[in-house]
């Protein structure tokens, strides 16, 4: 192997590095080739198999971003086990509208007086908030005191954990299930029955929830 092909082997390493340094995941090929001045993937391909069988990195089949530095590719840096620096996790600030039975209907009332912040992983700009009130949902892990993160809507699937107002003042939520001529809400708690009505008006499906444990 020339000096030159030594020298691009390394930063070949250096570009897996920083890549995990500064995402936490390893870059693709198209991502080390453009560190290392490579204008084809396939010479970024033919390097890696090198890399490969000489023990200095490991690769998962078929995945683009499965490439991991050994320990002696880490000797031949000298650098440490590389930590990544972890992105912080993006939030937005939800509204708790008020509380919702995991028991018997109860009333439907807003109050607004309170937001928590909930990763965008599990909400969407206008979900919002409801904390729960009983434990017949506890199957489904949802307990007395969590925050449910609820998507408005009236569309929802059977199986789906909803919020379904079941009078005109009077809201819960259950697992949803449509039967000939009627609705079953269903509890996920051996204790309670399932609740019947002809229809409901579904106002929301449950996306997450929150749970403090202290």
């Amino acid at each position: 192997m020339t000096k030159h092909d030594q020298d691009r082997k390394a930063r070949i390493l250096q570009a897996i590095a920083e890549g995990v340094r500064r995402n936490g995941t390893p870059p693709t090929v198209r991502e080390i080739a453009d560190f290392v001045g490579l204008s084809a993937p396939s010479a970024v391909h033919h390097h890696l198999e090198t890399l490969e069988r000489e023990g200095l990195i490991e690769r998962g089949a078929g995945l683009s971003r499965a490439i991991r530095l050994t320990p002696r590719a880490h000797a031949l840096l000298e650098i440490d086990e590389i930590e990544p620096v972890a992105a912080p996790m993006r939030a937005r600030d939800l509204v708790v509208v008020g509380q919702i039975a995991a028991g018997g209907p109860i009333e439907a009332y807003e109050e607004r007086a309170e937001t928590v912040a909930v990763p965008e992983f599990m909400s969407t700009p206008d979900s919002y908030l409801l904390k729960i009130r009983g434990d017949s949902m506890i199957e489904a892990q949802i307990a007395d005191g969590d925050y449910v993160v609820i998507k408005p809507g009236s569309v929802a699937s059977d199986g789906d954990i909803v919020v379904a107002q079941v009078e005109e003042n009077a809201v819960t939520l259950k697992q949803l299930f449509r039967e000939q001529g009627r609705v079953r809400l269903q509890p996920a708690n051996k204790a309670y029955p399932p609740m019947y009505y002809p229809t409901v008006n579904v106002q929301g499906v449950l996306v997450g929830v929150l749970r403090r444990v202290h």
